[in-house]
């Protein structure tokens, strides 16, 4: 049996927070993107609503004047040029939420065949997506899980 490049995976999920990280999730998500011809879906994760400053000032009555204090717009519009600079075809969204569970959803929903991203380990130990909350994500998304690695990041043991 032959795979195509195409046939491998069309649709890409990539999970970006603005992090260090995330410079390795939009790397090999471009070279992913342009190499099997994939739609690349960008995943802009910001803080969960309880932390967001408009949502508090709303609740309270009152009006917060910073429209967007944590610069979301930019953690999607920036890395959503960088990627059409170099030929991906991409489209991106903004999610607010308990991470897994917005990953998970944004997949099935766009139907991706491949979640890419970032390593964050925990202070505690252990990785964010091993999701003690409600299962890892591994568990719960319905397709392949690429964890990104920055080769010039140190290792971990």
């Amino acid at each position: 049996m032959s795979v195509r490049r195409g046939d491998l995976f069309k649709h890409i999920l990539l999970c970006c927070d603005g992090s260090p990280s995330s410079q390795a999730v939009l790397k090999r998500g471009a070279d992913l993107g342009v190499l099997l011809r994939a739609h690349v879906h960008l995943l802009a994760m910001g803080p969960p609503r309880g932390c967001d400053p408009v949502f508090v000032a709303a609740v309270s009555g009152t009006v917060c004047v910073a429209e967007d204090p944590y610069g979301l717009q930019a953690l999607l519009t920036e890395p959503v040029e960088w990627l059409k600079a170099r030929g991906v075809e991409v489209d991106g969204q903004i999610a607010r939420g308990y991470t897994v569970d917005e990953i998970v959803t944004h997949a099935k929903r766009l139907a991706v065949d491949l979640i890419v991203l970032g390593r964050y380990p925990q202070a505690s130990g252990g990785s964010w997506w091993s999701g003690k909350r409600s299962g890892p994500l591994t568990e719960r998304a319905n397709c392949c899980v690429l964890i990104a690695v920055d080769s010039t990041a140190d290792s971990v043991d």
